[in-house]
C-alpha cells in the first residue's frame, strides 16, 4: 500500500507541475497515473476477491449472482474514476453525466438480482 501512496504523490506532483506550462500533457499523465494505480490496486486486491468468489460459491450463491457482483463492482470503480478524472480537469458537467449513467448503468444490471429476489420469495409463498 506504501507503494500506491508513493506513486500517487509523485504523480501528483508531476501533474501540479504539468498543469502549469502543458495542461495538455498534465491530463494524459493524470489519466495513465490512474490506470497504473487502478492496476496496481487490483494486483493488491486479487487475493481477496477470489477469497470473496470462493466462499459466494460455498455458501450457494448462483455463479451468476457472484458475476453480477463483481460487475456491479467494476461499474463502480470506472464510473467512479472516471467521474473524478473529469472533476479533476474543471468540467464538473460532465463528471455529473458520468455518475448518471453509471448509476442507470447498476439499476440495469440489478434487473436480474430482483427477478431471482422475487422467484425466491414467490417461491417461499
Amino acid at each position: 500500500m506504501v507503494k500506491i501512496a508513493l506513486f500517487a504523490l509523485v504523480a501528483l506532483v508531476v501533474i501540479v507541475v504539468l498543469r502549469q506550462y502543458h495542461p495538455e500533457y498534465a491530463l494524459l499523465v493524470a489519466v495513465t497515473a490512474g490506470g497504473i494505480l487502478l492496476v496496481f490496486l487490483a494486483l493488491e486486491f486479487a487475493s481477496p476477491i477470489f477469497t470473496l468468489i470462493k466462499m459466494l460459491e460455498e455458501y450457494g450463491s448462483p455463479q451468476t449472482l457472484t458475476g453480477y457482483i463483481l460487475k456491479a463492482l467494476g461499474i463502480c470503480i470506472i464510473t467512479r474514476f472516471s467521474a473524478d478524472l473529469c472533476t479533476d480537469f474543471g468540467q464538473t458537467s460532465l463528471a455529473t453525466k458520468v455518475e448518471m449513467a453509471g448509476k442507470i448503468t447498476l439499476l440495469l444490471l440489478s434487473i436480474p438480482i430482483l427477478q431471482s429476489i422475487l422467484e425466491v420469495g414467490l417461491s417461499l409463498l
